[in-house]
C-alpha cells in the first residue's frame, strides 16, 4: 500500500471533521512494503488491518443492534441501498477522476455489468467489480444517504486469468481485528465446485458462487483467529482439494505457486511450488 486517497467529498465536511477525520485514518493504517497489486484505500471509520498482494483486509464497528445484512452476486440482486453503492463506487473509480487524483496509477473502466459482489451491513456497504482486466472496490457508508463518505481501490490483475491454486481471497472484513462477523469475497478456479469457511469450531458457512466469484457472510461472534479458521475448496465430486487459513495474507501462503512457464508468481520461494490454476468465468 503506497498512497492514502482524498475522501470521495470531503470539501462537503466542516473543516473541523474533515481534519480529525483524516488524522484518525493516517494514524491507524498500517503501512507495508508496496505488493502488486497497489491497493489504495480511503475508509471513513473503517481500521486497515492488512493489504497483500490484491487482498484487503478491513474492520468497521459492530453496531448496538445487529443489523440486516445483504450479499449480492451480481447486479440483478442489488437492494437500492446497493445499487447506490455500486453507482459511487463507479464515480469514484471513473478513469478521469483516478488519473486526475493518481496520474501514475492505471485504473481499470468496469461498468456495472462487471459487479462480482455486494454486501451490506447496517450502515456500511462493500462492492466488488471484476472483469478480465482487472478489479475496482468501494467501501461506502451511508449508501441511500446524501452522505457522500468512503473509499475505494482499482488495478489490474498482476497475472491475468492465474490464480494462487483454486482459491483467490480478494476482499475480508471484520468487526474484530481478530473475527466476530466476517465478509469474505474472491476467485475461485474451475475446479472449485463448493467453498465453505470452517470456523475451527465445529461451524461451517457455505460460500455463494457465481460466475468464478465467491461471497460470504457469518455473524458468528465465536469467530476467532486463534480458532485457525479456513475456506476450505471442494471439486465436482465433493473432494476436498484446497484448505488455507482465513486470515493468511496471500504472501505467506504455505505453498508457492507457477505459471505455465513454471516461474513463481505467488507466494515465497520454496521447493514446493504448486500450479497455478485458471480463474473460472
Amino acid at each position: 500500500m503506497n498512497n492514502i486517497l482524498d475522501l470521495p467529498a470531503e470539501r462537503d465536511l466542516p473543516p473541523k471533521a474533515a481534519h480529525a477525520m483524516r488524522a484518525r485514518i493516517l494514524s491507524s493504517v498500517r503501512l507495508r512494503p508496496a505488493r502488486t497489486p497497489r491497493l489504495r484505500a480511503a475508509l471513513a471509520g473503517v481500521v486497515l488491518l492488512a493489504v497483500a498482494s490484491g487482498v484487503a483486509a478491513v474492520m468497521w464497528q459492530r453496531p448496538d443492534r445487529s443489523p440486516v445484512q445483504v450479499l449480492a452476486m451480481g447486479p440483478g440482486e442489488l437492494s437500492p441501498t446497493l445499487q447506490d453503492a455500486a453507482e459511487r463506487c463507479l464515480r469514484w473509480n471513473s478513469p478521469q477522476r483516478q488519473t486526475r487524483q493518481n496520474p501514475s496509477e492505471r485504473p481499470v473502466p468496469v461498468s456495472l455489468a462487471d459487479l462480482a459482489v455486494a454486501i451490506e451491513r447496517g450502515d456500511r456497504a462493500l462492492v466488488l467489480f471484476m472483469n478480465d482486466v482487472g478489479y475496482a472496490t468501494c467501501d461506502v457508508e451511508s449508501p441511500g444517504t446524501d452522505r457522500e463518505s468512503g473509499g475505494g481501490a482499482t488495478d489490474p490483475w498482476p497475472h491475468g486469468e492465474w490464480l494462487p491454486g483454486p482459491v483467490q481471497r480478494l476482499l475480508l472484513t471484520s468487526t474484530e481485528s481478530d473475527g466476530g462477523d466476517v465478509s469474505v469475497s474472491g476467485r475461485v478456479s474451475g475446479r472449485v465446485h463448493r467453498l465453505v469457511l470452517d470456523h475451527g469450531d465445529g461451524h461451517t458457512t457455505a460460500a455463494r458462487l457465481s460466475g468464478g466469484v465467491f461471497g460470504l457472510m457469518t455473524s458468528d461472534a465465536r469467530l476467532k483467529a486463534g480458532n485457525d479458521p479456513e475456506l476450505v475448496s471442494y471439486d465436482a465430486k465433493g473432494t476436498e482439494i484446497d484448505r488455507r487459513p482465513l486470515f493468511q495474507a496471500e504472501d505467506q501462503l504455505e505453498h508457492c505457486y507457477a505459471g505455465p512457464d513454471g516461474k513463481r508468481i505467488y507466494g515465497k520461494p520454496t521447493s514446493d511450488c504448486r500450479a497455478a490454476e485458471k480463474w473460472r468465468r
